[in-house]
């Protein structure tokens, strides 16, 4: 029975390397791409950077799908921007695959980079510019990191000699508090930012990762990692059955009893697919326990 179930079979990185070498991959490819018309100095680099990049006037013309496009170009003139991106996909993905399918991760990475550009679509949608980059998207990989696995430490070297460890939930929020001064700073009061910088899009990116964890926690979050759309406790409902909750298994007969266990385990294999293995509680790790002693 636990068999079954691919992610019980195999680690959880196997699973998500594909998708997270590709994703990968694609950001690196759409960096060499711009170079690549930037050094032919040829009339399709900036055609090709306009049609990709956010911004008011190509919302405007209802180009909605820069929203996503964006992520995929970046400011050549700033290497540091697409090391941090590449850098950030490469750790915060490899962390979250193994509480998460590889189908959630690309749906948290997607909806956190359109929800930044919306952000920074709102805040300029007066005074213009164009939005490139992927920020939004680590940001909402670091935001559901931080509340899915709150226990976890980042440490790094602060000026590359002061030893810094801070958890990331902790991250976030002052993350978070930097992104709203920077936006009411920079973006709406006007005042010139050092470097490109667009702190709205990180706030957006941040608050997405928030919700789309707040919202895994619900059938939502099982919907999107589940491997099927009909677990079994709704297809009982939808048959006019009564559920495992509602019996009392002490009065149930042998067979009875391995059908409820069988179903309690699918809930909380689900549970563990979405939420991770830190999510359960004593009662389900002992049921899982007794369900080793079952064969398929």
């Amino acid at each position: 029975m636990l068999s079954d179930r691919s992610y019980m079979r195999a680690p959880s990185t196997e699973r998500g390397t594909s998708a997270h070498v590709w994703l990968i991959s694609s950001v690196i490819a759409g960096y060499v791409l711009q170079l690549f018309f930037q050094f032919l100095q040829a009339r399709p680099g900036p055609d090709l950077f306009q049609r990709v990049a956010l911004s008011g006037f190509s919302l405007r013309e209802l180009r909605l799908w820069t929203l996503l496009t964006h992520a995929w170009v970046h400011d050549t003139h700033n290497i540091l921007q697409i090391i941090m991106v590449v850098a950030g996909l490469i750790l915060l993905g490899g962390e979250l695959l193994k509480s998460m399918g590889p189908r959630a991760f690309l749906i948290l990475y997607g909806c956190s980079i359109i929800t930044g550009g919306l952000f920074w679509s709102v805040v300029h949608w007066q005074t213009g510019g164009v939005l490139a980059g992927a920020t939004a998207g680590i940001c909402g990989l670091l935001a559901c990191l931080a509340w899915l696995k709150p226990e976890i430490e980042f440490r790094f070297l602060f000026l590359f000699f002061i030893p810094v460890s801070i958890r990331p939930k902790t991250f976030v929020i002052a993350l978070a508090s930097v992104s709203v001064v920077g936006s009411a700073f920079y973006e709406i009061y006007g005042a010139v930012a050092p470097f490109a910088y667009a702190p709205s899009s990180h706030f957006g990116g941040l608050f997405a990762g928030w919700l789309y964890f707040r919202l895994s926690q619900g059938s939502i979050g099982r919907f999107i990692t589940s491997r099927s759309t009909h677990p079994a406790w709704l297809s009982a409902r939808n048959q006019g059955l009564q559920t495992t909750e509602d019996l009392e298994p002490t009065t149930l007969t042998p067979t009875k009893q391995r059908e409820h266990l069988r179903a309690e385990v699918d809930r909380i294999l689900d549970k563990i697919n979405s939420t991770g293995l830190n999510s359960l509680s004593r009662d389900e790790k002992e049921k899982l326990n007794q369900a080793k002693n079952l064969r398929a």
